[in-house]
């Protein structure tokens, strides 16, 4: 029972600080950034709350999709509502982050999905786990970024700017913001792959071919990216493009493949 409140509390903070969010970025009301913030920390806690009940019992994490995609999820919004202590606060990535999340949980509230757990953990696996949930939740974030720089780039090629927009950071700052999250997600990412075919023993057999086939070309598109970037000073749409392409098969890596092999196919990488 309290794992669905929680949910549900997790739900309603996290819809009062979009809200929030979206107001004090659109009438320039800097206290209801504050409000927003304070929310979003708060449906932080229910939203971990409720996910304790997936992970809280030793030797028993659940690995099923909707439980990693909630993880994922919980994990940017941590990012995302601690970033504001930081010199470059990320937080109103928290308008496109929080609705993403805000469906991921009323998913997890409404169908029940078969807990799948995790049988076999050592520091391998865990090093794996942790590298690639930080990777996505950088890499994710510098996805909305690019979104933004993306939107910016439209309304000043048209001659126009909504409050929203001229609330958002200058182009410069966005785009010196989205390759530091690409950098430290890069580096995340690589060790993710390093930990994971260090203990993976079969590729076939765990049925894990397409999911590191797709992760290894997101690697090798951010990796272009930070090349093209340092070499060639690569910026604007070429840059945004590759950053959403890269996080298009991480996407399809992490979650599609998944969603394949559990939902369609009725397998496990475990087995």
């Amino acid at each position: 029972m309290y794992h669905d409140l929680s949910l549900l509390a997790a739900v309603g903070f996290y819809f009062l600080a979009t809200t929030l969010l979206y107001l004090s970025m659109s009438r320039q009301l800097g206290r209801w950034r504050q409000a927003a913030i304070a929310c979003g920390f708060a449906g932080a806690a229910f939203h971990a709350l409720a996910f304790s009940h997936h992970w809280g019992t030793p030797g028993q994490a659940d690995v099923s999709i909707l439980s990693l995609m909630s993880l994922c999820a919980l994990v940017i919004v941590l990012l995302l509502s601690f970033s504001v202590f930081a010199r470059d606060s990320l937080f109103d990535a928290s308008l496109v982050a929080l609705p993403l999340t805000i469906l991921i949980l009323l998913t997890e509230w409404l169908i029940p999905v078969q807990n799948i757990p995790l049988e076999h953990s050592s520091a391998g696996t865990s090093i794996h786990i942790v590298s690639s949930i930080l990777a996505f939740g950088f890499l994710s974030i510098a996805g909305v970024y690019a979104l933004f720089a993306a939107i910016i780039d439209h309304f000043l090629r048209s001659h126009r700017l909504n409050s929203l927009v001229r609330w958002l950071p200058p182009l410069e700052v966005l785009e010196r913001l989205l390759f530091r999250l690409i950098a430290t997600g890069f580096i995340l990412l690589t060790l993710s792959l390093a930990s994971g075919l260090a203990y993976v023993s079969d590729l076939f057999a765990q049925h894990l071919v397409h999911k590191t086939s797709l992760a290894i070309l997101a690697w090798m598109v951010f990796g272009l990216l930070l090349f093209g970037r340092w070499r060639y000073g690569w910026r604007g749409r070429k840059a945004v493009h590759l950053c959403l392409a890269g996080i298009g098969l991480l996407l399809l890596s992490y979650f599609g493949s998944k969603l394949v092999l559990e939902n369609l196919l009725g397998r496990s990488w475990q087995l």
